[in-house]
């Protein structure tokens, strides 16, 4: 393998020494800026945002009607799905942080617990023990309270990225960051691999109801030796804590996260690095560990528990515009633009998957964080190359680009209580706008709020959206913030029982568990679509499922008769079916009118 000066690798036969035939390719940059922009285009002309809207406002009110006529249905037909409930249907954390893992009460006693029975452990390179730490910053076992450590979010994460970011230090110390959150410090990362254990285990023990993870685990690409440290701290037997073993576990998958940390990488580089010297610290590691397996086990190994790739951080900074700069001439300061740099994890990330597929090995969705903030066409470049992504909320100022995530079911991963502390107030909340029929009043919390994405997209327009819970360390009261999160969401607005479950069914959808076990969660037939899961594993009840499928294949149908402009055509006879429909109708209203008292409208039928 080569990495080309377009910044993505090249695979090539051994025997190929002058490197002619280039054995998998992807869309060039070229091409995807041109495809990006015209679908930027496509999607801001009225035409276009004018269909979208009428459509969903279409999807919207088909949801309230079947609800009005069905509702008392699908109770019935769920209370009839026997032996299965909420608690026993699998719902998976498709959104988590592994360094926010834990809850806040958890956290806290961990650390208590370490000082209190492991004081004198040597914890920093320059020899302090955990106690002298605690002794040197002014603390004691007194100050082990949730409010001293100062990790709950509150007002002043609001717009500002750093000060959430300061959350992940208790007291603010960036040494007790490294100490008890960080793999690569003195103690090799026992302490954060002994609260990973204990946030697992609750998954596995299965307390409170029946619930899977997708972790996130940070790579950098500051260093080329990221990858095998990284392996040797999950894969490593830990003996000690209370759940001994390594990090892996049959109910969490793991994800890696990329920050786009440009500018970090640029400054500890003094000017002289480039964009393309990143990619190859973050790829070149896993094109060698495909390829040459015996020569990289730790990192061979790693790769077989890994299901995806996430792209994180602040998506409102500064970005430079979108160009077809090469990365390996980007060496400014500026960020490189956000639709930019997720080409190029693409395109790496999709070579990778082909030869890990010629192989025989597992491959790696693209799930990056989208439509959290900052520039809505962010939205659009996701469309273009993802799956899925996390938090997506930004698509209620789009409606041509959250039709376009309806058709295509883009999976949506969202996490209200995050939200409500980082990005969104209910001053400047979309869902009134969205939603007029709703009489939303400012007295609203903002979380009520915005659980009407949740209501609107999930259970009105049918968009595949699942609840996740982002960072339960800084935003969750309870040590099973996944169930905070269904619970609230369930209380504040009445959702029904298929509500909720339809919600955790298409988590398990978004998820990359594998699939033998998704069969066991939705149905040996699952991948046929939602009508073939078996309500009996999922708790929806088919009829839930068949107007959810119906509906998308009319959407589908309708847009593909109109690309071929048979548009007028079908909307013309289909009035004519309404109106002979409606006469229909009628005449078996008159036909039962001999016996009925006349009365002054009749005389308008």
């Amino acid at each position: 393998y080569v990495f080309s000066s377009t910044g993505v690798c090249e695979i090539y036969d051994a025997s190929d020494f002058r490197r002619k035939n280039n054995l998998i390719t992807v869309p060039s940059l070229e091409s995807f800026v041109k495809d990006y922009q015209r679908l930027v285009e496509v999607s801001s002309s009225g035409a276009m945002r004018s269909f979208s809207f009428q459509r969903l406002q279409l999807l919207d009110s088909a949801f309230k009607m079947h609800t009005t006529i069905n509702g008392s249905a699908e109770d019935e037909a769920q209370s009839g799905l026997l032996g299965t409930d909420f608690y026993r249907t699998m719902k998976v954390d498709n959104h988590i942080h592994l360094a926010a893992a834990a809850s806040a009460k958890q956290f806290v006693n961990f650390v208590r617990d370490k000082l209190e029975n492991e004081g004198d452990t040597v914890v920093t390179e320059d020899g302090q023990t955990l106690k002298e730490v605690f002794s040197a910053a002014g603390l004691d076992s007194e100050h082990l309270t949730i409010d001293a450590f100062n990790v709950l979010a509150d007002y002043s994460v609001y717009q500002r990225f750093d000060n959430f970011n300061s959350k992940y230090s208790p007291f603010r110390m960036a040494q007790m960051r490294k100490i008890f959150l960080k793999t690569d410090n003195h103690i090799e990362g026992r302490y954060f691999a002994e609260l990973t254990k204990i946030v697992l285990a609750r998954h596995e023990q299965g307390k409170g109801h029946k619930s899977g993870a997708e972790m996130r685990l940070s790579i950098y690409g500051m260093e080329r030796n990221e990858w095998l440290q990284l392996a040797n701290w999950v894969l490593r037997d830990w003996q000690t804590g209370d759940f001994p073993g390594n990090m892996l576990s049959s109910h969490n998958r793991w994800l890696v996260q990329v920050p786009r940390l440009w500018r970090v990488y640029h400054k500890k580089g003094k000017g002289t690095v480039s964009f393309q010297d990143m990619l190859e610290n973050l790829f070149g590691p896993l094109f060698e560990a495909t390829l040459f397996p015996e020569e990289h086990p730790e990192v061979a190994e790693l790769l077989k528990h890994i299901v995806g790739f996430d792209s994180v951080d602040d998506e409102g900074s500064l970005e430079a515009p979108l160009s077809c700069c090469l990365p390996s001439v980007w060496k400014r300061e500026d960020n490189p633009a956000y639709c930019w740099q997720l080409y190029y994890l693409w395109a790496n990330i999709e070579v990778l998957n082909k030869l890990r597929k010629t192989k025989g090995l597992n491959t790696f969705a693209f799930r990056p964080h989208a439509g959290e903030t900052g520039d809505t066409m962010h939205l659009a470049a996701t469309y273009m190359l993802c799956s899925s992504i996390n938090h997506g909320i930004n698509l209620d100022k789009q409606v041509s680009l959250q039709y376009l995530y309806y058709l295509d079911q883009v999976g949506l991963s969202v996490s209200p209580l995050s939200n409500n502390f980082l990005f969104r107030k209910i001053k400047s909340n979309p869902f009134p706008k969205l939603f007029k029929r709703y009489v939303v009043s400012n007295s609203f919390s903002f979380f009520a709020i915005q659980l009407y994405l949740i209501i609107s997209c999930c259970c009105c327009r049918g968009l595949n959206v699942a609840l996740s819970t982002d960072d339960p360390l800084l935003f969750h009261m309870s040590d099973d913030a996944l169930l905070e999160e269904f619970s609230v969401a369930r209380a504040s607005f009445d959702l029904s029982m298929t509500d909720i479950s339809e919600i955790a069914r298409n988590s398990v959808y978004q998820s990359g568990f594998e699939d033998h076990l998704k069969k066991e969660w939705l149905g040996v037939n699952y991948k046929k679509g939602v009508t073939h899961c078996d309500e009996h594993k999922t708790h929806v009840p088919l009829i839930r499922a068949k107007f959810r499928a119906e509906h998308l294949a009319l959407e589908h149908s309708m847009v593909i008769l109109l690309a071929r402009g048979k548009g007028k055509t079908v909307l013309k006879d289909m009035m004519k079916t309404f109106g002979e429909a409606r006469n229909a109708n009628r005449s078996i209203l008159f036909e039962n009118m001999t016996d009925v008292p006349s009365f002054p409208e009749q005389n308008q039928l």
